[in-house]
């Protein structure tokens, strides 16, 4: 568990309510919460807003496809503005 500024890095052993934090080698995605396994608590979603630009992108060698669609997901899955369409 990190705090992050900037490009600095700080390692620290809690996070108290509010706190912004990084955690490495948890799979989550953003806007997840943590609490405490006795605490239920709902969120309300967050807004996105449509995307503004769109643009078609393809693996150079159709072997490399699979990667490459594991990369686009997890992007998705990281930032939800990002959007991924297959046509």
């Amino acid at each position: 568990m990190v705090r992050m500024h900037s490009d600095d890095i700080e390692d620290i052993n809690e996070a108290g309510a509010g706190d912004i934090f990084a955690l490495f080698g948890v799979d989550c995605a953003s806007g997840e919460t943590f609490c405490d396994l006795n605490t239920s608590i709902a969120m309300t979603s967050m807004h996105v807003p449509d995307p503004v630009m769109s643009l078609t992108i393809k693996p150079k060698n159709q072997e490399d496809l699979d990667g490459f669609l594991k990369a686009l997901k997890r992007f998705q899955r990281e930032d939800p503005t990002f959007v991924v369409a297959h046509n």
